[in-house]
């Protein structure tokens, strides 16, 4: 590199210029001019600020009776829009099942009339059995039993046949052709191994669905690849194992009513998750429900069953006059302990109401709704111990809870 007077320099008796930035704080006001590099760094240590206030803990889940009465307001206006299907694929199926692949459907939608009609067309050209597998009841043994109902399946015994019994059967020449039809296979893992077995005998065809995103993780690489062959022999039956999968797009977008029949209903939206432990005495396995306070205050004596009123009447009148009514107690209960009443409140107020005359006996009283979660407990912040009850349920539940007790004269 030459200079202006023509003498040479080098890269190092060249005084580098390094690019500066300005540096602001946290106040956004300049504090000094630093390097770049050294303005990357404080930008990347810095502590990135995120909220608790996440949307997750503020979705209220929904009580076992209005997920009933919102699945039956919603299929009475059910919109209804699915892909129209033409069963001209069928042909092109069971030619891919003479190939010596097996057909597996994915897709949004439920795939499970259709496969049921595909059934239908195949059975003439053998047995047919059908595996519910979203029945969380269905297991390896049930479809084994289905399949032993097939003609010279059964062995002498009386006992289910084993896989490899099948395996075996149906590795004869002579043997007829089995269809299997497995329904949502990717909710019975155990029922996915076990097909593996099954599913490179050439006279065994698999036709299953799959209904969630990640249902190929159930599958290795090995049992994709591995294929049909000619050289499958009855002792080498249980040595080949694979799916031979031939993948099918079976978008119908109809909606998953057989398959969500036996869903757990107090999961949806979390309603099942375990709640916080507010207080170290009161061991709460799960959300307060109506149905549960019901049957708690079903068995308390009438003094007691006058204490819940009196609290719920007091909240409710808290709640009234507070912006946080809303606010889900299953996911955070101290929320709402600022809708709650101290113990020395609560004691004055049950004393004059002739409830409970002295300390021993309104915790007595509590007793029962402390042991089943109807009233929790939290220390009073800023105070030296002193003791906040509330009710773990939401405004307008607890308010149609005070109705019912109201109504049976309590």
């Amino acid at each position: 590199m030459d200079s202006d007077d023509g003498s040479e320099l080098y890269a190092s008796d060249i005084e580098h210029d390094y690019a500066t930035s300005i540096f602001k704080d946290s106040d956004g006001l300049i504090d000094s001019y630093k390097p770049s590099f050294d303005a990357y760094f404080t930008h990347a240590s810095s502590r990135t600020r995120t909220s608790t206030n996440v949307f997750s803990q503020r979705v209220l889940p929904l009580s076992p009776e209005e997920h009933k009465s919102a699945l039956v307001r919603a299929s009475a206006h059910a919109y209804t829009l699915q892909v129209p299907f033409d069963n001209s694929s069928f042909k092109r199926w069971a030619r891919e099942l003479d190939e010596g692949f097996n057909l597996l459907f994915y897709g949004l939608g439920s795939k499970r009339s259709i496969l049921n009609d595909f059934a239908k067309h195949v059975s003439k050209r053998g047995h047919v059995t059908v595996v519910n597998a979203f029945h969380p009841s269905v297991t390896v043994r049930d479809m084994l039993v289905s399949i032993a109902r097939v003609p010279g399946v059964q062995s002498t015994s009386s006992a289910a046949p084993t896989l490899e019994h099948i395996a075996e059967h149906f590795a004869d020449s002579d043997s007829p052709h089995l269809f299997l039809i497995v329904h949502s296979l990717d909710h019975s893992p155990k029922l996915a191994r076990a097909i593996s077995s099954l599913a490179l005998s050439p006279h065994i065809h698999i036709v299953a669905s799959i209904d969630r995103f990640n249902a190929p993780l159930l599958f290795s690489a090995s049992q994709l690849a591995a294929r049909k062959g000619s050289f499958f022999s009855s002792d080498r039956a249980m040595t080949n194992i694979g799916y031979s999968w031939l993948w099918h797009d079976l978008t119908t977008l109809a909606p998953y009513t057989s398959e969500l029949a036996f869903a757990d209903p107090t999961s949806i939206s979390g309603a099942s998750s375990s709640r916080a432990r507010v207080d170290v005495n009161n061991p709460i396995s799960g959300p307060l429900t109506e149905t549960a306070a019901m049957h708690v205050l079903a068995a308390v004596t009438a003094k007691a069953k006058k204490l819940f009123s009196l609290l719920a009447a007091k909240q409710l009148e808290n709640a009234e006059s507070s912006d946080a009514a809303e606010i889900n107690t299953a996911h955070n209960p101290n929320d709402q302990q600022h809708l709650g009443l101290t113990y020395d409140v609560l004691f004055t107020l049950a004393r004059d109401a002739f409830i409970a005359t002295n300390d021993t006996a309104l915790r007595a009283l509590l007793g029962e709704f402390r042991d089943h979660g109807l009233v929790v407990s939290a220390s009073q912040p800023g105070t030296s111990g002193s003791e906040v009850l509330w009710i773990p349920l939401r405004k307008e539940r607890l308010s149609k809870l005070v109705g019912t007790l109201d109504g049976d004269g309590t």
